[in-house]
């Protein structure tokens, strides 16, 4: 009896073994499960960090880039405004000296590369060894991309000069103005242009002339009209006469006319014949002489309210 009883024991003492054996496998294969599945869960939550890292890093790239996109168009803006508010040559100068800029940077190479679409003042450079100038952009008329070089619309600006006048500019861009034959021939003969004549008479009638070539000689050449283009428009051709003539003022007489000047007996400066079928620069009068802003072929002699010379490049 005693040995039935020890081989029942052992017997009961073997399945309790094999049942904690089966027991502690089962245990292993779910801590395996679970040590498994926590590997998983780790390796997706360092992932997420790092792709909530990588997203914080992008939004904070990309706040940096709008800040600073704001505050370069903030400056743009700032910029422009200063710009507009210079008139000539001096106050360039002086906007140059006071700001310190380094002009070459902020200046575009004509009205038709200048990105922004709005009529005003832009800082342009014709070419790299020109120094930059001061420009009025019309940027509407015709496509825009325009270079206003002459402009009169109220005769505050006397406009029968001298020769250095003439080839320096003068007036304001904020009212009359005329911007100067050497800065016109440094354009001209750095790249081909047209050229757009729009008039006005008093009556507010607007016509206007536009040549498909247009270029100034030098000042040793005496500033001639150099090159001009075929003719489209609404005014008539009244410039064709004038081709190839040199620029007269009324102390430097360059016209065909002998023992007479004709900028003194017109009482302007232009690309004198023998005469003029044009006089734009004449004087700012609303009765009939060709001493008045004239354009011959239309209404002759009858002075006009308004003249806007433009050159664009082609």
């Amino acid at each position: 009896m005693d040995q039935n009883l020890t081989k029942q024991q052992t017997l009961l003492n073997q399945m309790l073994q094999d049942k904690w054996n089966e027991l502690k496998a089962e245990m292993k294969q779910d801590r395996d499960i679970v040590e498994h599945k926590l590997a998983s869960v780790t390796r997706s939550i360092i992932q997420q960090e790092i792709t909530i890292d990588q997203s914080l890093t992008n939004v904070k790239t990309q706040l940096n880039q709008m800040l600073t996109e704001q505050t370069v168009n903030a400056k743009r803006k700032k910029m422009k405004q200063e710009i507009q508010k210079l008139a000539s040559k001096n106050d360039l100068a002086r906007f140059k000296a006071s700001s310190g800029l380094y002009l070459q940077s902020i200046s575009s190479g004509s009205c038709k590369e200048e990105p922004s679409k709005e009529s005003g003042k832009y800082i342009l450079q014709s070419t790299e060894k020109d120094e930059p100038f001061l420009g009025y952009c019309e940027q509407t008329a015709f496509g825009g991309g325009w270079l206003v070089f002459q402009y009169r619309y109220d005769g505050s600006v006397d406009f029968f000069r001298k020769w250095t006048e003439y080839r320096d500019g003068f007036g304001s861009m904020d009212g009359e103005f005329w911007l100067g034959l050497e800065q016109l021939h440094r354009l001209t003969s750095a790249r081909k242009h047209e050229l757009l004549v729009e008039l006005k008479d008093f009556d507010g009638n607007y016509i206007y002339a536009r040549y498909d070539e247009f270029a100034i000689g030098s000042e040793e050449e005496q500033f001639p009209l150099a090159k001009l283009g075929a003719y489209t428009g609404t005014g008539g051709e009244s410039l064709l006469v004038h081709k190839g003539m040199k620029f007269v003022t009324k102390d430097r007489n360059n016209d065909l006319t002998p023992n007479t000047n004709c900028a003194i007996r017109y009482k302007g400066a232009w690309w004198y014949n023998k005469c003029h079928d044009s006089n734009l620069n004449g004087l700012y009068r609303n009765s009939v002489d060709g001493k008045n802003i004239v354009w011959s072929h239309y209404k002759l002699r009858l002075g006009l309210a308004y003249t806007r010379m433009l050159i664009r490049e082609t």
